[in-house]
């Protein structure tokens, strides 16, 4: 169900999925990590959508954009996070559950994402993948999310992962 690729030009041209989700803070200018290359793919499309005021990023707010021809998505959700200086575990677990939910209603089979608060090292990468998995739902239709993280924590991520499948097959657990 899982998957993971580097934020890179390369891998993000060739991802295909129905929809890549890039949380962003509200005082992240300019955008940074997985939204900031594409932004930069897109030719400052997501920065002039911010500019001209359409999304400022307070929290749990959404815009779908369709995506262009340079990517392979079919659409880009940008979803808002608040003031990065009052992002912690909690709101992290609050803002993984409300994508979990607009992932769900979406009703999608693939879909790629951007941890929310990786973008400005606000978490680290096994604390941003633990408060999702706690937060989104066991049930989540998605046949394959894959998850936009830097190369060097993929192993840690798996590993997070492991270590909950793991506790779900413990009989203790």
């Amino acid at each position: 169900m899982y998957d993971f690729i580097p934020p890179e030009q390369s891998s993000m041209d060739e991802l295909q999925t129905e929809l890549i989700l890039l949380p962003f803070f509200e005082d992240e200018r300019p955008l940074r990590g997985a939204a900031g290359l594409i932004d930069w793919r897109l030719c400052g499309a997501l920065s002039r959508r911010l500019a001209g005021g359409d999304l400022r990023g307070s929290f749990g707010e959404k815009g779908w954009t369709i995506t262009l021809p340079k990517l392979k998505a079919e659409r880009l959700l940008l979803f808002g996070l608040g003031r990065s200086e009052a992002f912690d575990g909690r709101v992290a677990r609050e803002a993984s559950a409300l994508i979990a939910k607009a992932l769900t209603g979406a009703k999608l089979a693939t879909a790629a994402l951007a941890l929310p608060g990786r973008s400005m090292d606000r978490l680290s990468a096994e604390d941003a993948m633990q408060h999702w998995l706690d937060a989104s739902r066991r049930d989540l239709a998605l046949l394959e999310l894959t998850i936009i993280e830097r190369r060097a924590d993929h192993k840690a991520l798996e590993s997070v992962i492991d270590g909950l499948r793991r506790q779900a097959e413990s009989p203790l657990g």
